[in-house]
């Protein structure tokens, strides 16, 4: 069995696991200690639609032609999805996938929970008070702090049909299941006693403005397009101190939802993956949110485990990618190969059969997005080129 748990706008260095020691995320640092993380894992476009249309067909947003989240990834291009259930899997999806038009499967053969936002090109996301609060705008931050969302009870929600869903699942056939979050996405508000323990003890607020000033005109256009070329400190705090909640918030009930797999289907037979679909800057540089190819952005946590099969404890340093999600489970199921990849796969790697490929090329690519200029990331070894056009 497969389960993967797949999150919203995760900053890979905001977990314990990642070297945090503020953040508290115990399930997830022990699923990396039972398996293999990965370092230095990238989306293919740091903005939700094309990253995960990306990841699920193996191909650059280029080649999907879904560069922005106005745009439908074609029933006709094969996912690793597809792959999997001609393998002979029972492939489900459990809440978000962030997908738009009339196709909401692309593979799955089961929703057993809808997503959030509407499946129509241009519908939103009814948040009540907190509306523009998801969105890349100072209104986020202006709103963030303690308090309650429909996104916190939306992912509530996932983990508890996903845990009743693996209790009376009666299928033979082998599972994968993904489990599709919301959070840690903006907006940023938590539950208090969550929000005034990190208020409390985060490090001291950087001051970002001697960086601002000098940054590349491409960046700094990025801060003017969200009106957030001054931000102050107490509004970092407080953003911050909600979205380190939001992780430990999702960290618990990670650990809830793998007791349930360990009492059901069994740890033993299932591989667990947890991913995101990029990250969020949280007022790195002065930046938040992600549409930009600054670590805290384009990079993503990345965890497979499965004792006795992959390597425990185990970091991969190398570049990788999300394209090389599909490739990966295709590999451990058998199931045909897609067509055509940008991705490669990571089993041998991750069972210790081969070595790591210091000099692997990763790409990463964003259109025009909020008046931005389009750019492109390739990271290779410990350097990474960026293009604005």
């Amino acid at each position: 069995n497969i389960i993967f748990i797949l999150s919203d706008q995760h900053n890979p260095k905001i977990t314990g696991f990642g070297g945090n020691r503020v953040v508290k995320t115990p399930n997830l640092d022990h699923l990396a200690s039972q398996g293999t993380s990965h370092l230095n894992c990238y989306c293919a476009s740091p903005l939700c639609i094309p990253s995960r249309a990306a990841m699920l067909s193996g191909l650059l947003p280029t080649k999907t032609g879904v560069l922005t989240n106005f745009e439908c990834l074609p029933s006709d291009k094969m996912t690793f999805v597809h792959s999997l259930g001609i393998a002979g899997y029972e492939t489900v999806l459990c809440g978000r996938m962030h997908f738009k038009g009339p196709d909401q499967r692309h593979g799955f053969m089961r929703r057993i929970m809808g997503d959030i936002h509407s499946p129509y090109i241009g519908g939103g996301l009814d948040l009540g008070f907190l509306e523009g609060a998801d969105e890349q705008s100072r209104v986020g931050l202006e709103k963030s702090g303690p308090g309650h969302s429909s996104v916190i009870d939306y992912d509530r929600e996932i983990f508890e049909q996903a845990e009743k869903f693996l209790a009376s699942r009666q299928s033979e056939k082998p599972l994968f299941l993904t489990v599709g979050l919301y959070g840690p996405h903006c907006p940023y508000v938590c539950p208090k006693e969550l929000y005034d323990y990190y208020y409390e003890n985060l490090p001291p607020i950087e001051n970002n403005q001697s960086f601002q000033e000098s940054v590349h005109p491409a960046v700094k256009k990025w801060y003017e397009n969200r009106g957030i070329a001054i931000v102050t400190e107490e509004e970092t705090r407080r953003a911050r101190a909600a979205y380190y909640g939001l992780i430990e918030l999702m960290d618990c009930s990670i650990g809830r939802l793998i007791e349930t797999i360990d009492k059901t289907i069994g740890l033993k037979e299932t591989l667990l993956i947890y991913a995101s679909d990029h990250g969020d800057m949280v007022g790195e540089k002065g930046m938040f949110w992600k549409t930009n190819f600054y670590e805290g952005s384009a990079r993503v946590p990345m965890i497979f485990s499965m004792p006795g099969v992959i390597q425990t404890n185990k970091t991969i340093k190398q570049p990788t990618s999300l394209l090389d999600l599909g490739p990966t489970l295709i590999d451990v199921c058998g199931g045909p190969k897609l067509p055509r990849t940008d991705g490669e796969s990571l089993f041998d790697m991750l069972k210790g059969e081969t070595e790591e490929n210091h000099n692997r090329i990763v790409i990463s690519q964003l259109a025009d997005n909020k008046g931005d200029n389009p750019s492109a990331m390739i990271r290779q070894n410990d350097w990474k080129l960026l293009s604005h056009q």
